[in-house]
């Protein structure tokens, strides 16, 4: 699980059958004085996190295969949850 802040949405014309109707986030790691920190990430919102929220991140590849229900589904990260 990562820290995290949004810092875009992600927006594609073609995309795997399984994304269809996700919402994907990009999330960049903050550090621990929340800083934004390393390479942003695209990751599935579950939880409607917006612009400039801190959320955890899972890499979770199965989890998040699981959640769109497709073994073969190229998507890793997940949002589990919004940090007020």
């Amino acid at each position: 699980m990562i820290l995290a802040q949004v810092v875009g949405h992600a927006v594609s014309s073609h995309s795997h059958p399984s994304l269809k109707g996700c919402k994907l986030l990009l999330c960049q790691p903050l550090d621990a004085a929340y800083g934004l920190t390393g390479a942003p990430m695209v990751a599935i919102d579950l939880f409607g996190a917006g612009l400039h929220s801190n959320v955890f991140v899972s890499t979770d590849g199965l989890g998040a295969r699981h959640i769109v229900h497709d073994d073969n589904s190229p998507i890793r990260n997940f949002i589990q949850g919004v940090i007020d």
